[in-house]
């Protein structure tokens, strides 16, 4: 077995410049950048997420990178909009005007909504 003492999470983008004002500016994240030229991601207070730039070889992710459990998901959706961030539409689920799936059953997964990053990484805003 594994002596874990700590972990992160990480993806790529194709330009840290533009990812750094879109999270620190857009969503209004704690970023810090290192001395190799990454970004560090304080989304809660605790373990960073590490983004690094990947310049030509980069392909976002196919999948969601990063969750965010916000409050009220309208309200987020709502800001990311003022912000000029669209939500993303996904075949396979009921999606409201804005975007949003709404569940009333934790069991059929959390009230959820996607958008993607300056690179094209799918990020969620989801309820807590």
């Amino acid at each position: 077995m594994l002596t874990v003492q700590s972990a992160f999470s990480g993806f790529s983008v194709d330009d840290i410049d533009t990812a750094e004002r879109f999270y620190r500016d857009t969503l209004g994240l704690k970023v810090t950048r290192d001395d190799m030229g990454s970004l560090q991601l304080d989304v809660t207070g605790g373990t960073p997420v590490f983004v690094y730039p990947k310049g030509d070889g980069h392909q976002p992710a196919s999948y969601t990178v990063l969750n965010l459990v916000v409050p009220d998901v309208a309200a987020a959706a709502d800001q990311l909009a003022q912000s000029g961030v669209q939500l993303e539409r996904y075949e396979g689920f009921d999606q409201d005007e804005r975007g949003i799936v709404h569940s009333t059953d934790p069991d059929q997964g959390p009230t959820i909504a996607w958008f993607t990053d300056p690179a094209g990484n799918v990020l969620s805003i989801m309820a807590g």
